[in-house]
């Protein structure tokens, strides 16, 4: 069964509530939010302060929730008020960090001697600050039971969850990711979660990884840490930049192997929290020996299993009826025949490692698989999927699995190519519905394709179930996130433009198109994404990297390519065009 994720405007409301929100930690809450956190996420900054009231005398059962409700957004965190609202047995089995609500109005009914909260447009995150896949925008209603102590109303039953309007966490939390790894241990895979501005961010980041990938990811990653390994209080960074992670005693248990594979996620979270360059893990107040036996080390280590980061900065491109390198010098031809001119070609894949070319022909039907070396004879080209009707733009992913769609008429057809053996993957959500593009993300965990109808972009992502030697299993039932903002048309391509987030090209207009950046977990993200960026002319592809160091760049049906300049204009990098992909 597909499920339809709407985009919310309100981004990026959502929390891990950890130990920030049952304690009394200032925390900032104005400044710009960036899905790579801003230098100033633990600076202190204005923060309209609130302190709530706590249960007014003979107040009625509605009152007693209302201001329930209403104490959970205490400014600094805290929940000591809203407890005073609960009965005494209450108090101490409430859980708030069990979980988060996160709503855009509430309505507080009493009749016949119940009373509820109904919460329109709620959300749910996990006990990390996850978003709860799955599950679109819905109203969902709270019922209390109230008992009377000491003459007086108290809830009995509250949820185990914080539940607060979505305009509380879009001014107190922030998106980051948590690493885990891949199924073949050997990659590492993003997972999206919201977190507290201020000291205790790292913290928290540490305490999320510490808590596993969970269920819903259960199927595409895993974690190198042993199961319920505990962090000793909290991270302390110091002056110098060195964070030190108190865990405990089954940390220093586990084989050299996986000991490795835990600090490579340690760094590779920690690496998105300004200020943090190394890193050192204390056992009972000891520090202990790490990668190379040093007891710290640099945030960057362990970027070899990063697959987000780019090992190549050239883009591959069909200009001139062959495939060559556009970097910032003049065009490239690559190796091996289809480097060659005589090609009718309308999209293009390289494999960096394999030293593979894969080229889609230009009436679509067949596709053309090269090496890019060696000879540069035509017959040095094999020719695959003949028979196909309309391929989309291939793509490798990181275990030389060659993907590509069969936009048919018919509806879309999965093709993966090991080798030059084709297997037809059915993928629920994606296999028979009309899609215009698609991408395989850089860690190889999901399908993400874009529906080719309907008035706004709508993005499937789909899970890649793999063994541990990378082999595809299955694709698992696709979710659907779609923007739900401007009328903006079908997608026309879409890219991984970030570990993750993909932009969506569509053409809103006749003479302009638009490009949005969208969470494939449909969460909000970051809100400077939220606005569509204008690109004028017709627009046919779009050139994007999971890597966000390099530029996302559009083509025309004129055959230019385009870059967005440092004042946000576009402008030409090279003309002939015809097609194009980052390696």
């Amino acid at each position: 069964m597909t499920v339809r994720v709407t985009r919310r405007r309100w981004a990026p409301g959502l929390a891990l509530v950890v130990l920030a929100l049952t304690g009394c930690t200032t925390l900032p809450v104005s400044g710009p939010v960036h899905t790579r956190p801003d230098p100033s996420v633990n600076a202190t900054l204005d923060a309209p302060y609130f302190e709530p009231p706590g249960p007014t005398r003979d107040d009625n059962p509605a009152g007693i929730v209302r201001g329930f409700l209403l104490a959970m957004q205490a400014n600094p965190p805290s929940t000591a008020v809203a407890r005073e609202f609960l009965s005494e047995s209450a108090r101490s089995e409430w859980k708030p960090v069990d979980g988060t609500i996160v709503y855009d109005a509430s309505t507080v009914e009493a009749s016949a001697g119940a009373v509820s909260a109904r919460l329109s447009d709620a959300h749910q995150l996990d006990a990390r600050g996850g978003w709860v896949g799955g599950e679109a925008a819905a109203t969902t209603t709270l019922p209390f039971s109230l008992v009377q102590e000491g003459g007086q109303w108290r809830i009995d039953n509250p949820p185990n969850a914080l539940a607060v309007p979505s305009s509380y966490f879009s001014s107190l939390f922030v998106p980051f990711n948590l690493y885990f790894y891949d199924r073949t241990g050997t990659l590492l895979v993003p997972v999206r979660v919201y977190v507290p501005r201020g000291a205790q961010t790292a913290t928290d980041l540490v305490r999320g990884l510490l808590a596993g990938p969970g269920e819903a990811l259960g199927q595409i990653a895993v974690s190198a840490f042993a199961p319920h390994t505990g962090l000793d209080l909290s991270v302390v960074v110091s002056d110098a930049g060195v964070a030190e992670i108190p865990l405990g005693q089954r940390f220093s248990q586990l084989a050299p192997a996986d000991l490795a594979r835990a600090v490579a996620q340690l760094a590779r979270t920690l690496r998105q929290v300004p200020g943090i360059n190394r890193l050192r893990v204390t056992v009972a107040g000891s520090p202990l020996p790490l990668i190379g036996g040093a007891t710290d080390i640099s945030v960057n280590a362990g970027s070899e299993a990063d697959p987000d980061l780019a090992q190549a900065r050239d883009l591959v491109a069909i200009q001139n009826r062959r495939v060559v390198r556009l970097g910032t010098g003049p065009a490239t031809p690559i190796g091996g025949p289809l480097g060659e001119p005589g090609f009718s070609l309308r999209s293009v894949a390289l494999d960096l490692a394999g030293y593979r070319v894969a080229a889609v022909a230009g009436n679509g039907r067949r596709l053309y698989l090269a090496a890019d070396r060696g000879s540069t004879a035509a017959k040095a080209v094999s020719p695959a999927l003949a028979g196909a009707t309309n391929l989309l733009r291939p793509t490798y992913d990181p275990f030389g699995g060659l993907w590509d769609i069969d936009a048919s008429r018919g509806g879309a057809v999965v093709h993966v190519l090991d080798g030059t053996r084709d297997r037809v993957v059915a993928v629920p959500g994606i296999s028979g519905k009309q899609v215009s593009a698609f991408t395989v993300t850089a860690d190889g965990t999901r399908l993400v394709a874009a529906l080719a109808t309907g008035s706004t972009p709508t993005i499937l992502v789909s899970p890649i179930v793999r063994s541990t030697s990378g082999a595809v299993v299955s694709v698992g039932a696709a979710s659907a996130v779609q923007y739900s903002g401007a009328d903006l048309g079908p997608a026309i391509d879409v890219a991984q433009n970030s570990p993750t987030t993909v932009a969506v090209l569509s053409q809103a207009t006749k003479d302009s198109g638009r490009i949005v950046s969208l969470e494939m977990d449909g969460s909000p993200g970051d809100p400077s994404s939220a606005t569509p960026d204008l690109v004028p002319g017709v627009l046919t592809g779009l050139v994007a990297s999971p890597d966000t160091s390099l530029p996302v760049q559009v083509i025309t049906s004129d055959h230019r390519l385009l870059l967005q300049g440092d004042t946000g204009e576009w402008v030409r990098a090279a003309t002939a065009v015809l097609a194009g992909a980052y390696p």
